[in-house]
């Protein structure tokens, strides 16, 4: 086995294992915290109290079943184009969202003045998220500085196609676990 080919499995398993550990993370934790947390964060926060509320609601079997949703789409999002040869712009895309979704959870916690669901995972694996990035650009053909638009464009529509998912891996979480 190619040296390359056997530190891209390596990459995409250690990837993985750090998504499941950063979802583990929010779910047992994210109903708890927001429920102690909410009344300060509407205080600090008012323009995002309607969102506050809608989090209220997501009890932790609802938020387990959005997650589960969001790793089925994420993994064949990352899957099919790389098994089918479409391109390798469609996994640097979600691997970017991924990562700006990561950093927003640093973010979130330096805002707060401290913990917030998924913050430990984030800083441990954001660097490897990071260095996925820089890997895959690397080893591509758009490495120089002139060829970073499809990134940018990769990421952009990366970070839109997991928004949009996440607003329906919520709804449906909340659908699923209402069956229960």
């Amino acid at each position: 086995m190619d040296l390359t080919v056997f530190f891209i499995i390596f990459i995409f398993f250690l990837s993985g294992l750090g998504f499941i550990a950063h979802e583990v993370e929010e779910i047992l934790t994210q109903h708890d915290w927001m429920q102690r947390n909410a009344a300060t964060l509407k205080q600090r926060f008012p323009k995002l109290e309607k969102e506050f509320d809608h989090l209220l609601t997501m009890d932790t079997k609802a938020f387990a079943f959005a997650v589960l949703e969001e790793a089925i789409v994420i993994v064949l999002a990352i899957y099919l184009p790389l098994h089918m040869n479409w391109t390798d712009i469609i996994p640097i895309g979600i691997f970017l969202a991924y990562t700006l979704h990561l950093l927003v959870h640093i973010i979130q916690g330096i805002i707060f003045h401290g913990y917030i669901p998924g913050l430990v995972t984030a800083c441990i694996t954001f660097p490897i998220y990071a260095y996925v990035i820089y890997f895959f650009i690397s080893i591509s053909n758009y490495s120089s500085y002139t060829d970073a638009f499809p990134f940018i464009l990769a990421g952009l529509a990366g970070s839109c196609f997991l928004l949009l998912n996440l607003l329906f891996s919520h709804w449906i979480g909340k659908k699923i676990s209402s069956l229960f």
